[in-house]
């Protein structure tokens, strides 16, 4: 039912808003109305609680409302008017390009300047500058939305993944009679927002969940953003409700398996061989710092397969990204793929070589309180198969939980926004069959010469 809501509301024309007329002529009454009120008017109305009311009043009426010869005061008068007398109070914008704009920008919730021959003021003293008023409508239908979506997201997974390593920590402790005693190294809780800082930022600086061109083309996209719709209880109790569904699939697919008699039943060489004669069992693998790691481990990669699942587009980029081919459109930072680089080189990658460098520095240092590693990474990744195992798999089992949800949720409950996704992705389907339909009926080689050869692939 939704679907069909929406679609057809994009199918309907807007139809032209005209006043009806009586048989006799004469304009009825009944159609757009528009308030115009001059400077010295409204000095005798501002300020005083009952006028305010009926202005206000006479105001929500109408369909636009312009006042015009009004001093700098007024301006921010008539933005703190709307802001007080609506319930719930509205997100108001105000929009100048001089010095006499300054206090109704201040004033609004959001403030734009345009910078133009009447100086800087305005826009010195807004949250963006545009150069020309059409600029607008992309600053607040395209990017606007965009930015929503992505801080709305970066916001939702900043306090999840906090939460699943404070979650396992707190879980551990029921395992050691609440005694304090971390599963995890020092060093290694305070590596978490680095290595799981990059992939997020990627997101919300390149994440988009429609193209430019389809939001102009249905501006009523623009309305989820309006009404919070990923800030609503029912989006925070999914989040939730995963936060504590990754918790125990971290600690129970690791720390039991491996606490409870199996960190010595896995080696490369087997345990009876004996590496090392002077270290029989060195392939064993129960101890704290062991475990810990392995489940740390498990962690950075499934907040990376997370952030990978909320993206609603994966910049794959161009290969090589380095060209010195002359057919190439973009430079080379237009050529990266930055979401992949984001997970692999600035998460998983990274992870990997400060638990070496860690190991290094510990052994160059010798054991003691402040670096507790030495010999670990090596062991744990060198000299037991299960942990690979567990590195593999656990977190696939984890995010399969989040899968299982995502997808119930878009086919029996859909919001807007994934909708549309589902109705732009259809069309791009369309148009790419009947590209590829005109270019076997012309006998083309496959290539659209209207499309840019090296255009870096954005899924």
């Amino acid at each position: 039912e939704k679907r069909q809501a929406v679609l057809a509301s994009i199918d309907e024309e807007p139809s032209e808003q005209a006043a009806p007329h009586t048989e006799e002529g004469m304009s009825s009454g009944e159609g757009p109305r528009a308030l115009v009120i001059e400077g010295a008017a409204l000095k005798h109305m501002l300020g005083d609680p009952d006028l305010e009311e009926l202005v206000f009043s006479i105001a929500s009426g109408c369909n636009a409302v312009i006042a015009c010869r009004v001093s700098p005061r007024q301006k921010a008068l008539l933005v703190k008017l709307v802001r007080h007398n609506v319930s719930p109070e509205p997100v108001t914008l105000a929009i100048g390009d001089g010095a006499n704009d300054v206090g109704m920008i201040q004033e609004a919730h959001v403030g734009i300047g345009i910078s133009g021959k009447e100086g800087k003021q305005a826009v010195n003293a807004s949250d963006f500058a545009i150069a020309q008023f059409r600029f607008l409508e992309d600053l607040v239908l395209v990017h606007g939305r965009w930015n929503f979506f992505r801080l709305s997201n970066v916001v939702m997974f900043s306090f999840y993944k906090n939460a699943i390593m404070a979650g396992c920590l707190i879980v551990f402790n029921g395992e050691t009679v609440f005694s304090g005693t971390a599963l995890f190294d020092d060093w290694v809780i305070a590596m978490l927002n680095f290595v799981a800082g990059v992939p997020i930022m990627v997101f919300g600086a390149f994440d988009r969940c429609l193209d430019k061109d389809y939001v102009k083309r249905n501006p009523e996209v623009y309305e989820p953003s309006r009404k919070n719709e990923l800030m609503t209880i029912r989006v925070m109790f999914r989040w939730v409700i995963v936060t504590f569904v990754h918790i125990f699939s971290l600690y129970h697919f690791t720390v039991q398996p491996l606490g409870k008699g199996g960190g010595i039943s896995s080696a490369f060489r087997g345990l009876s061989s004996k590496l090392d004669d002077d270290h029989p069992g060195e392939a064993e693998g129960a101890d704290l710092t062991s475990v810990g790691t392995i489940t740390f481990t498990c962690l950075v990669i499934l907040l990376a397969l997370k952030v990978l699942y909320e993206s609603k587009s994966i910049i794959n980029g161009n290969w090589p990204a380095f060209t010195c081919s002359k057919d190439a459109k973009e430079g080379f930072f237009s050529r990266l793929a930055y979401t992949w680089h984001g997970l692999t080189f600035g998460s998983i990658f990274f992870w990997f070589f400060f638990i070496w460098a860690y190991e290094i520095v510990s052994e160059q240092q010798g054991p003691g309180s402040f670096f507790n590693f030495a010999g670990v990474t090596s062991h744990v990744l060198g000299m037991r198969s299960v942990n690979w195992m567990l590195i593999i798999f656990v977190p696939v089992a984890a995010i399969a939980f989040d899968v299982a949800g995502k997808v119930f949720s878009n086919m029996y409950f859909p919001t807007q926004t994934q909708i549309h996704i589902e109705l732009e992705a259809a069309e791009k389907n369309a148009a790419r069959k009947m590209n590829t339909r005109g270019m076997d009926e012309t006998g083309g080689n496959g290539h659209d010469e209207n499309m840019p050869v090296d255009e870096p692939d954005i899924i």
